[in-house]
């Protein structure tokens, strides 16, 4: 459990990196925008997958 919870915390933190870049102004054009929008769905993404792997196990 250290690991997924480890790995979970990683995510969140990157996360929240690209929150605050964005909300920051930090931006310096459209494709850098794009690119940290699309990183942060992706991580979501994969938090969800993780969420749902980790759903089987306990069934």
């Amino acid at each position: 459990m250290r690991y997924e919870s480890d790995f979970i915390g990683a995510i969140k933190v990157r996360q929240a990196e690209i929150a605050s870049s964005l909300t920051a102004g930090h931006v310096v054009n459209f494709e850098t925008y794009q690119r940290l929008v699309g990183q942060y769905a992706g991580l979501e993404q994969a938090l969800n997958i993780l969420n749902d792997l980790l759903k089987e196990e306990d069934e």
